[in-house]
């Protein structure tokens, strides 16, 4: 009954450890990064339909090639919570684990700043002139906002 009692507990521990690095909108759904189809960023900067077009589909493509990297992720954080379940937890397997993950972490947001410099490849000088310092901002997620789009996680640092 003690075991018992210390397993619940740790598994407890293990589910309330991962959803806090989930953290709440960080699943699908939400408002992704980007223009948007109709959101007031696109609205201000008056897209062509080719522009708005280039858009979605640079938004699509980036999309369909990060879904192998949000596997991988998903995978890498099931396996840490695999590591934090176990009876005698091993510290050298989870830091190596969480380094793992960072390291995918970090090359998403690089495809992520390469993806915002596409982006503003199509644009023209004067529409990226209505948008000083402000990057490109939170827009509609994928297919102007039906769909997969950042969450609330990353609203507020843009």
């Amino acid at each position: 009954m003690k075991n018992f009692g210390i397993a619940l507990v740790a598994a407890t521990l293990v589910l309330m450890a991962s959803w806090a690095m989930a953290g709440p909108g960080s699943g699908w759904g939400g408002r992704g990064m980007g223009l948007g189809c109709d959101g007031p960023a696109a609205q201000a900067l008056n897209l062509t339909p080719e522009q708005s077009q280039k858009i979605q589909e640079l938004r699509q493509s980036r999309y369909d090639e990060m879904a192998a990297l949000r596997e991988e992720m998903a995978e890498k954080r099931a396996e840490l919570q695999m590591l934090w379940a176990a009876p005698e937890p091993d510290q050298a397997q989870i830091l190596a684990k969480q380094r793992e993950l960072l390291e995918l972490r970090g090359l998403f947001q690089e495809k992520a700043t390469q993806h915002q410099f596409a982006l503003r490849g199509i644009l023209t000088p004067e529409q990226l002139a209505k948008m000083p310092g402000k990057g490109f901002g939170m827009g509609g997620g994928r297919d102007c906002g039906k769909g997969p789009g950042m969450g609330g996680r990353m609203q507020g640092r843009w």
